[in-house]
């Protein structure tokens, strides 16, 4: 009986293995035909440069892909992937912008396999006018320098960027910013960065189909000492009245180099007469600042002066 049932096992072992051998014969030498998908192939477009050549570019060219359904043995079709086929698409007839139809044609890496079918089997594709257009470059800082410095002057070298591309892409440019860290800095700050375009909405545009004659610019940014400091009301005459109202604005927040901004205790105003102050005893006044020192609220200041009575006048004359 334990005969038996070990030459059963055995019998069974060998069926495998020629069943096995059987099958390695079948597929890999007698190689059966079979059929089969490969999807997404992407689509390589040729003959771009004579669109260019007549001021035209293809717009999405890079994000064309189809289905290419093959034929032939099976250990050929098996071996055959979107990295080794290519999907050719010629666009040299196209002579004019608007929508167009191209046929791709499919190049395999093995003679003995044959393309049965293509989804889709004919491309769309939009081509635009080719343009170009110069921007000036806006040098835009991200974050805050340390308390008690500011931004002030920025520059870009070079100032302005030429950009090529479709037309529709183009026309919609906003403006073209190259972004500078300036957070936590107190001193200035001088490197290289990529320029950004910016379409509505302040939206950034981002695609392949533009080109640009620089892709990074040199930027700067004078990172300044500020203080704040009273201003004092420069009169044309001294017999005028010299003291602000409550109310008025008394103090400038000034941004400069810190060696000329600690020599100044205050800031005057640009001389002005009594006579220009109003009957609200308002009067609108520029500061009078020192070469390489801005004021960080703005250039034209409101001053408000108490209003003198006829007591006040009285007393002045007693004196």
């Amino acid at each position: 009986m334990k005969k038996q049932l070990k030459s059963d096992s055995a019998l069974k072992a060998l069926s495998v293995v020629i069943a096995i051998a059987l099958w390695f014969y079948v597929v890999q030498v007698e190689s059966p035909d079979i059929s089969r998908t490969v999807k997404d192939v992407p689509v390589v477009f040729t003959q771009k440069n004579v669109l260019q050549d007549r001021k035209l570019i293809l717009l999405n060219d890079n994000e064309y892909t189809i289905d290419v359904e093959i034929r032939g043995p099976r250990k050929y079709v098996m071996d055959v992937n979107r990295e080794n086929i290519t999907v050719l698409a010629d666009v040299g007839n196209i002579e004019a912008t608007g929508q167009h139809v191209v046929m791709p044609t499919t190049v395999l890496p093995y003679a003995n396999v044959e393309v049965i079918d293509k989804s889709p089997a004919h491309l769309a594709v939009d081509v635009d006018h080719l343009v170009s257009a110069e921007k000036t470059i806006e040098v835009v800082t991200e974050g805050t320098p340390k308390n008690s410095y500011a931004v002030g002057e920025l520059t870009a070298n070079p100032k302005t960027v030429s950009i090529k591309g479709p037309k529709s892409i183009i026309d919609g440019i906003q403006s073209v910013a190259a972004i500078l860290d300036v957070n936590d800095k107190s001193a200035d700050v001088a490197t290289r960065v990529p320029l950004s375009v910016f379409g509505s909405n302040e939206k950034v545009i981002v695609t392949p189909l533009l080109s640009f004659n620089v892709n990074e610019v040199e930027v700067r940014a004078e990172i300044l000492k500020t203080k704040i400091l009273p201003i004092k009301p420069h009169f044309y005459s001294e017999s005028a009245p010299h003291q602000l109202d409550e109310s008025s604005i008394k103090e400038v927040r000034l941004a400069g180099a810190q060696g000329v901004l600690d020599t100044l205790t205050h800031i005057e105003t640009m001389p002005f007469s009594e006579y220009d102050i109003n009957e609200k005893g308002e009067v609108s006044v520029k500061l009078s600042l020192p070469q390489g020192v801005k004021s960080l609220d703005g250039d034209t200041f409101t001053l408000r002066f108490s209003v003198k009575t006829e007591e006040d006048k009285q007393a002045k004359q007693k004196q």
